[in-house]
């Protein structure tokens, strides 16, 4: 190997490339739990609220953290804070309890055994459990998402190797024929694939892991937390090569053993990549050897294809690994409510009155009320809109007979809608997305805010000042078939239900708001007419300010917890969206998928090189026959730059394509099907960073092009060794 080290010089890169893609996952994953760790514990001392407990509450409570055996204590009461309650009357209680037993699942189980049913019978309270007590889930889940990336990263890796051994056998088929006719077989081959790689792996090993844990430590520097080197992640790291090589290995050994030997000792090497030309040239006149070598391209297609799918494909990945970042940076800004209050227990709801007074708190962005959307679909209900406003492809129904029209093209029926009741107040939910018109247009009656996106994606060009109709069962002549989706289901519901029809002017379009169905706003009295349901004021979410700090949501939290006291019965819960996000920043997702996507652009150059080097190095006696029949040493060069320059073409359009889908697919995947798992839109932009796609587009192109030109160099260079079958001067020019 170390002889013939410039061979095996890819498989060195390609190696470290894998330890290094692996090691930095694998040492972030051992400090991702820890840094989630300390900022949970800084923030919460307790597992578990009570909040509005009365007295005959606490004393249980009480009694059962004084247990007598100290062994049947499973928890602490680590505060508890009064209060009077107007609603009942009375005082009453916040009680924070922790959990003292080590195996924390088995004691929440005890606990609920135990305590709950008596603490229910007592009374009504409101509990809360801290993300200390769903700290274990959060590390289980983790763990999965470590899987997860794992096996990608496996198949990314074996696809490395797998695809360098393959151009590695696809040059050496004479000398493999020469293995299996000496008496080779698969456990033959296979051993020696896999221990020339096995060395590669000992000798780069320990500086590999060193450099990744160097990464690793300069990306979590900043996180608050210690760092952790764990020496299980040293074994992970290299369990996870060796997997990958002998998978890589496996597959092309078994393919090269079941062949016959002679087939392959007579089979010219490249000969599965280069046909030869059907017809010969020389009869059209063409000038020999350049016209006649750019005219016969066509017979390197299969080398051609192998090269682009095989090293622009990491391009493509880099592409899409520097968008993983971009939507992970877009989810951690996406707004989201910090508190959540419910007045369903109160005998109150929430009113102007109530919402003056939350937005005098220091912190409070925007108060939203919750609950007042209606699907146009559960209410059998569906939207006509102008042709014009709908994208091409949209896929909707025509109109094809309504109590209002009959027969007109010109309009398109939607039922992919979500009616939803807005006022005045509620407007500031509204003003952090991107839009055109006037938001305050909803005061008037007859008027609406409306999206342009169905599952993220937009779908519709409305202009303020278009038209819509709101449809409105008013009965229905026969039955609906409920198996109906789509199209099939606005058709039957045209030709069997009778609709009225509300017309509304839009006033200002939504340009980025995420959604499942295209969302449309409008007041209250609206809204009843066409939903028939009075709007609900008993659910609240709380939006804090976007720099708002944790201890300034411990500062609001405290404020608003004195704010419910005052009225009673008001049930707060923090849901924790500041240390959630602060937590995820110190995880350096980010920063993780850009050396990613860095790591895999290497890849590229790497296929590129071994591949075309490999390849003309097998067409130097072509050459050296080309020579011998009058060519010259520029034309021999014009060869090389031609081949060079139309493969750098293709390339430049390979590289953009592929770069387009990739990033497509993982648009389409995370607005449209990650809702359908995790039930939270977040709307993502599709998003190809120009610098990118010039980072990739160069390396694919001058790869392309130095891949094929630098052979010509080291030909021309060792042209004096090959004098006697040569042709032209010893210093390889024109003659």
């Amino acid at each position: 190997m170390f002889f013939n080290f410039k061979q095996y010089l890819c498989f060195f890169v390609a190696v470290i490339i894998v330890q290094l893609l692996f090691g930095m996952m694998s040492v972030s994953n051992d400090n991702n739990n820890d840094v989630e760790y300390a900022h949970v514990t800084e923030q919460y001392n307790y597992h578990m609220a009570f909040m509005g407990a009365n007295s005959n509450q606490l004393r249980v409570l009480n009694e059962g953290a004084n247990e007598v055996f100290k062994s049947d204590r499973i928890f602490e009461i680590v505060r508890c804070d009064s209060y009077y309650d107007a609603v009942i009357d009375d005082e009453a209680y916040d009680i924070y309890i922790r959990f003292i037993k080590d195996d924390l699942d088995k004691t929440v189980k005890r606990f609920k055994i135990k305590y709950e049913p008596t603490l229910e019978e007592l009374g009504e309270y409101n509990k809360y459990e801290t993300p200390l007590m769903t700290f274990e889930d959060n590390v289980r889940a983790n763990r999965a998402v470590f899987v997860f990336i794992t096996v990608l990263l496996l198949a990314l890796c074996i696809f490395l190797l797998t695809s360098l051994y393959n151009i590695r056998l696809n040059q050496y088929k004479f000398q493999y024929g020469i293995y299996l006719t000496f008496g080779a077989d698969f456990k033959m081959l296979f051993s020696t694939a896999f221990w020339e790689l096995f060395i590669i792996l000992v000798v780069t090993f320990i500086p590999t892991y060193a450099v990744s844990t160097v990464i690793s430590f300069l990306i979590f520097k900043g996180s608050g937390a210690a760092f952790v080197f764990s020496g299980w992640s040293i074994l992970k790291v290299f369990l996870f090569t060796l997997v990958v090589i002998v998978a890589s290995v496996w597959t092309p050994m078994k393919l090269i053993a079941i062949k016959d030997p002679m087939t392959l000792i007579v089979t010219e090497d490249n000969s599965n990549l280069v046909t030869s030309p059907r017809a010969s040239l020389s009869i059209f006149g063409e000038k020999f050897p350049t016209r006649y070598e750019f005219y016969s391209l066509w017979r390197f297609r299969k080398h051609v294809v192998q090269l682009l799918t095989t090293a622009i494909v990491f391009c493509a990945l880099f592409i899409m690994g520097l968008y993983m970042s971009e939507i992970y940076a877009t989810d951690l800004n996406y707004p989201r409510a910090q508190f959540a209050i419910d007045f369903k227990e109160s005998g109150y709801e929430y009113d102007e009155e109530f919402g003056k007074e939350l937005y005098e708190m220091n912190g409070v962005r925007a108060v939203q009320v919750r609950g007042n959307t209606v699907e146009a679909v559960n209410i059998a209900s569906h939207v006509i809109v102008n042709k014009d406003d709908v994208k091409p492809f949209g896929g909707f129904t025509h109109l094809i007979e309504t109590t209002v029209n009959r027969e007109n093209r010109d309009v398109r029926v939607i039922n992919q809608f979500s009616y939803n009741a807005m006022n005045d107040e509620q407007l500031k939910v509204l003003e952090g997305y991107s839009y055109t018109g006037d938001l305050n247009c909803i005061s008037k009656p007859g008027y609406v805010i409306i999206g342009d996106a169905i599952s993220n994606v937009q779908k519709f060009d409305f202009q303020v000042g278009d038209r819509i109709k709101v449809a409105i069962k008013t009965g229905q002549v026969r039955a609906v078939d409920s198996t109906r989706t789509g199209n099939n289901l606005i058709r039957e519901q045209l030709k069997y239900c009778r609709f009225d029809y509300v017309e509304f002017t839009v006033g200002a379009v939504l340009h980025d708001i995420p959604s499942g169905s295209t969302p449309i706003y409008m007041n209250f009295e609206d809204y009843k007419t066409i939903t028939n349901r009075d709007p609900k004021m008993d659910t609240v979410w709380i939006y804090a300010d976007p720099e708002i700090t944790i201890d300034g949501v411990n500062v609001l939290s405290t404020e608003l917890s004195d704010w419910s006291h005052y009225y009673g019965g008001i049930d707060i819960t923090n849901m924790d969206t500041t240390l959630d996000k602060k937590i995820t920043e110190d995880k350096h997702y980010g920063e993780l998928y850009i050396m990613i996507a860095l790591l895999i652009l290497c890849i590229s150059p790497l296929v590129w090189f071994f591949s075309q080097s490999l390849f003309y190095s097998k067409r130097e006696r072509e050459f050296n026959i080309l020579q011998s029949v009058g060519a010259v040493g520029s034309e021999i060069r014009q060869i090389y730059v031609q081949g060079g320059l139309s493969i750098a073409v293709m390339s430049l359009v390979v590289a953009i394509a592929l770069s387009y889908i990739g990033s497509y697919a993982l648009f389409y995947f995370y607005n449209v099907v990650m809702p359908m798992i995790t039930h939270e839109n977040v709307r993502y932009s599709f998003y190809m960073p120009w610098y990118a796609i010039l980072t990739s587009v160069v390396m694919s192109v001058a790869c392309g092009f130095f891949s094929a030109y630098l052979p010509y160099k080291s030909y021309f260079k060792s042209r004096r060794s090959l004098q006697n079958g040569g042709a032209g001067n010893e210093y390889g020019g024109d003659e």
